[in-house]
């Protein structure tokens, strides 16, 4: 017979798990469930297959298990850090893997290298053997020539040497060169050259190999001709995951190479000078990237300008830093909107203004691009009123029917307001002075302004519509039923 409170089960079915009698234990498990189904979806966790998300979740829910667990436990305690153990083996064991992969992956470029060398060297060995039994045959044959001087009368054939024996003079072939940029010539005299750069190229592979990442990064930016300088080598700092002190060997090598990059008179390419920034940035390092952009050494892009600009969103502390030098690189990239933008978010609107007069390269969707990211009231007017003796660059129909139809109605609404509080005859200066207004457009502008409760805003406009001889007469009247405004057109005979 069964145990009591137990249900029993043909051979082949699923057990029936026994009813919580404990109401808490109940409430706890359906929390618990709603959590599991709830945190999965959030992030997206597969229903099957291994999953670190997952497994950090139910980790979390195990630990509460735990807490309000009494008599099991110390039991359930010691299950969860055996799994655990095996766990952590497990995720070491994949992190060792991926890193031995990175750093074979770096590594086999460097046979490579070597081969060159050594192909170079014995490309540079035949030369000179060429060169010596050519030399010997000269020797010989002047030699054969002195020695017919010596005969009286006239040489015979037998005091020559014949002349198949004779080498003649032929120019030596040329050979298609693996490192064209290191050696320009065939002089002989390069073999020491090359001799050295490879064991250049040694000594930073016994650095590296050592894990003597700083000496190995200084070594990287004294090579000659910049050999080192490039996105291979970098790979190789940037897999190193285990290393002493707080600096990353991968900012230790751009450290190291950004100081030299003056030297050898190159920048990074667009590539390095990117990922240098963010390896700066990761490591708060802004100090780094102010040098990097006011000494030239980076090579400006929209990208790399967006990482700055996004830091300076997040740190808000750096902000107007981050902003400043983002509008550096934007400005040497040409993107001239965003350019104007930093300036706009440091406040700088009259140095904005500037620029976008000088500059004369914005367009209408430049215009609209500063009003979503700075939808400023300083910005709005200087863009949709004359500046410094230049006419308008924006109309203010344009720029409140933009911000009143997306998500910054309050800032058209406001806009308007101003206006229409800065006297009599503002509100008509304004639509008249607006090249190419439409009556609809402006209804629209009244419209909207109504519906917002801008009623006195919206009565100075329709004052100014009806005003015009020859114009509409619109007059506002209420609908009993739904208390909303309605226009009644009529037109001037």
């Amino acid at each position: 017979m069964a145990a009591e409170g137990l249900s029993t089960v043909a051979p082949g079915k699923c057990q029936v798990i026994p009813p919580i009698p404990n109401v808490a234990d109940r409430n706890l498990l359906c929390r618990i469930r709603a959590h599991i189904k709830t945190e999965t979806g959030e992030l997206g966790c597969p229903d099957q297959g291994p999953d670190e998300q997952r497994y950090i979740i139910y980790r979390n829910v195990f630990d509460k298990v735990i807490d309000n667990a009494t008599a099991y436990k110390n039991i359930l305690t010691t299950i969860k850090k055996e799994y655990e153990e095996s766990i952590n083996v497990l995720h070491k064991g994949r992190e060792d893997s991926r890193f031995l992969h990175r750093k074979l992956k770096s590594m086999a470029s460097e046979p490579m290298t070597l081969v060159a060398y050594k192909k170079r060297a014995s490309q540079l060995q035949n030369k000179i053997d060429f060169i010596k039994q050519n030399t010997a045959g000269l020797e010989a044959h002047l030699q054969a020539v002195k020695n017919s001087r010596n005969v009286k009368g006239k040489p015979t054939e037998e005091t020559l040497p014949p002349q198949d024996g004779v080498f003649h003079i032929k120019r030596i072939p040329e050979v298609d060169s693996l490192w064209p940029e290191l050696f320009d010539d065939d002089d002989p005299s390069k073999i020491n050259e090359s001799t050295y750069l490879l064991e250049y190229v040694e000594r930073f592979n016994e650095l590296f190999d050592n894990k003597q990442y700083k000496a190995a990064a200084i070594h990287v930016a004294n090579c000659p001709r910049g050999i080192l300088n490039n996105l291979e080598v970098m790979e190789r700092f940037k897999a190193v995951t285990e290393y002493e002190g707080n600096i990353s060997p991968l900012l230790l090598f751009f450290e190291a190479v950004m100081s030299s990059f003056s030297t050898v008179r190159h920048s990074p390419n667009a590539k390095m000078s990117l990922e240098g920034v963010e390896c700066a940035l990761k490591q708060n390092r802004l100090d780094l990237i102010i040098h990097w952009v006011i000494q030239e050494r980076l090579i400006c892009s929209e990208t790399l300008g967006e990482v700055i600009y996004n830091y300076g969103d997040t740190e808000l502390r750096s902000m107007d830093t981050c902003m400043a030098l983002a509008q550096i690189v934007y400005n040497k990239c040409g993107v001239h909107k965003k350019a104007a933008l930093c300036m706009c978010r440091c406040g700088q609107i009259s140095g904005a203004m500037a620029y976008i007069h000088e500059s004369k390269k914005f367009s209408l969707d430049d215009y609209l691009f500063l009003l979503n990211k700075c939808p400023n009231t300083e910005l709005i007017l200087c863009l949709t009123h004359e500046w410094n003796g230049n006419p308008a660059v924006l109309s203010i129909r344009i720029a409140v029917l933009w911000l009143i139809s997306n998500d910054h109605k309050e800032v058209g609404f406001h806009l308007l307001k101003e206006i229409y509080d800065s006297g009599q005859g503002a509100m008509e200066q304004a639509i008249l002075n607006d090249i190419d207004c439409t009556l609809e457009d402006w209804q629209e502008i009244a419209y909207a302004c109504n519906a917002h409760s801008y009623n006195a805003v919206a009565d100075s406009i329709f004052a100014v519509l009806t005003s015009q001889e020859g114009g509409t007469v619109i007059t506002i009247t209420a609908d009993d039923d739904n208390n909303d405004a309605r226009l009644m057109e009529h037109i001037f005979l």
